[in-house]
């Protein structure tokens, strides 16, 4: 009997033990799948994860420009530069409610995008995801190979999987919108501490290799996806038809036979700083031909509307003030080239540069990029070249003694200018004046004198351009009121502060960017008061006094302006 109890016994604590371990089993396997973590460490673990899976052709693309042996500090920065903007991203679009989904999103986006980077080098801008969206059924199909199904279950599918189990703690309001301001700082600053000590290869890497960032995953995707969406919304907005100004435009005074056309020749000047100028007490002489020009005067305070060309441009036309304009309403609305033109101004935009960003789609435009006008071209087309074949511009009304209404003109000449990064491609090398000079466009390779050098020299070479406008008018004084007038669009960064190029947000742009040269040769008897010029030199101008000044020379007036300050007075 004893035996028997011995044995069913030892069968029940074998049972137990085995119910023990199942137990064990299950409770391990409910808390894997069942564990509270924190929204922000979960945040954190799938950017990294993203950073080391998903970027591998962003990285390949890094090192082909920049050795790691040579560049290590550099690699090791970007590393942390592209957790901190997808960390950033990924805080802002994540909260508790959403936060799975999207992260899993971003898992799934990342594999698919990042096996079709890796394999095929493609980069998902908004073209190639309307591309996407066009695919057949056939082309998609041809594109999925054994090697897609393996990185898609295995880096995508399996820690989207993971990422549902998991729970994520719930946090008080207070304790939530703590910790969430706290990461956002904390991901800012991380930004921060990885662009500052390499600002000057950052400045180099973001101009010069636009396409490298476009390697980022899934940054681009989510960029790309978010561009197409907003550019839907702006046609929808898009007005059917221009949005008109100055209806009330009018004459002062027509122009006759007895009273002299006035020509106005406008130099859309390119990525000039006041303080560079010799006219304006640089150390320097950089402008040595326009300070023997008599009639010669320097604005030392003048400020742009933005700190790119894309956004300066249009601003310097438009009838907004900088504090109202708005860029991305811009080409809906009619500038004062559109005004100019109606009231018979034979409006001219010369181009050397990038375009006129849509100032002058109404008016007469020549493209000087190439050496099909350009006859002055050699490592690229010189700003010079633009004065070529001047006289056929105004012929007609200068040839014309007998003519009813001679035509007021205005001829606007866009520079390559100071384009950087490459300082020293604009301009011949008979205008190296300061050297050694920076001969490449990665900065960060210069030491900071010679930026200065080859920037510097540009601005010499401009100064010989604008004296050869100036040699150009001066035959046209006896049948024309004839003015240059130089403007630039923005300025430029030098290395001050580490930082360099333009571009920066207004509202923390330093002044380098901001404070442009203005210069006007008015030679006398040509309807503009010369104590108007004298007085204004010293006093603060802006892009805004661009539009009235415009129409204020060619005596046209309108209510949209009639406050307005101008650069000088007319006598007409």
């Amino acid at each position: 009997m004893s035996k028997y109890l011995i044995t069913n016994l030892a069968i029940a604590e074998a049972h137990n033990i085995s119910l023990a371990k199942n137990n064990n089993a299950t409770f391990d396997k409910n808390k894997f799948y069942h564990r509270e973590v924190n929204l922000t460490y979960l945040i954190i673990v799938v950017t990294l994860y993203l950073v080391a899976t998903a970027n591998i052709g962003f990285f390949k693309q890094v090192l082909t420009i920049y050795p790691f042996a040579d560049n290590i500090g550099f690699i090791v920065s970007l590393t942390g530069l592209l957790f901190g903007l997808m960390w950033l991203l990924f805080q802002l679009l994540c909260y508790r409610p959403t936060a799975k989904v999207v992260l899993i999103a971003m898992v799934l986006i990342a594999a698919v995008c990042g096996y079709f980077t890796d394999a095929y080098g493609t980069i998902f801008d908004t073209g190639m995801l309307v591309n996407s969206l066009q695919t057949d059924q056939a082309e998609a199909m041809g594109l999925i190979a054994p090697s897609f199904i393996v990185r898609l279950l295995l880096l995508g599918v399996l820690p989207a999987f993971l990422i549902s189990k998991i729970r994520i703690k719930r946090l008080s309001i207070v304790r939530s919108i703590v910790q969430k301001t706290i990461t956002l700082i904390t991901s800012i600053a991380i930004i921060a501490v990885c662009l500052l000590p390499f600002g000057d290869q950052y400045a180099s890497f973001f101009r010069q290799h636009k396409i490298v960032r476009s390697y980022t995953n899934p940054i681009t995707t989510v960029y790309s996806v978010i561009k197409l969406g907003t550019d839907y919304v702006d046609e929808l907005r898009r007005p059917d038809t221009l949005i008109l100004y100055a209806p009330d435009a009018k004459r002062t005074a027509a122009v006759s036979s007895t009273t002299k056309p006035k020509l106005m020749v406008f130099v859309v000047g390119e990525t000039v700083r006041a303080d560079h100028i010799g006219l304006n007490g640089y150390k320097r002489d950089t402008m040595p031909l326009l300070a023997s020009q008599p009639d010669t005067y320097s604005y030392k305070h003048a400020t742009s509307c933005g700190t790119s060309t894309a956004y300066s441009v249009p601003c310097m036309f438009s009838y907004a003030n900088r504090s109202d304009y708005d860029v991305d309403t811009a080409e809906y609305n009619e500038n004062v080239l559109d005004t100019l033109n109606k009231q018979g101004v034979n409006v001219i935009w010369r181009d050397n540069n990038s375009s006129s960003k849509g100032v002058a789609d109404r008016v007469t435009v020549e493209d000087y990029k190439t050496p099909k006008l350009n006859p002055n071209c050699d490592i690229e087309c010189r700003d010079i070249g633009m004065l070529d074949g001047f006289d056929t511009l105004v012929k007609s009304d200068i040839g014309v003694k007998t003519a009813a209404k001679p035509q007021d003109t205005l001829i606007l000449l866009h520079q390559m200018g100071n384009h950087g990064p490459a300082y020293y491609q604009r301009y011949p090398k008979e205008f190296e004046e300061y050297k050694p000079v920076c001969m490449t466009n990665e900065l960060s390779k210069c030491d900071a004198q010679s930026v200065i050098n080859g920037y510097d020299n540009a601005i010499r070479y401009t100064d010989y351009f604008l004296n050869a406008v100036i040699d150009t008018l001066k035959p046209y004084e006896q049948d024309y009121d004839v003015v240059m007038v130089y403007i630039s669009d923005h300025g430029e960064s030098l290395g001050e502060n580490n930082v360099y190029l333009h571009g920066l947000p207004y509202g923390i742009a330093p002044n380098a960017q901001k404070q442009v040269p203005v210069i006007i040769w008015s030679p006398k008897n040509n309807g503009i008061n010369p104590k108007s010029l004298s007085n204004m030199t010293n006093q603060p101008v802006s892009h805004d006094f661009i539009t009235p000044t415009l129409l204020h020379f060619f005596g046209i007036t309108t209510q949209e302006v009639a406050s307005e300050p101008t650069f000088f007075k007319t006598t007409h």
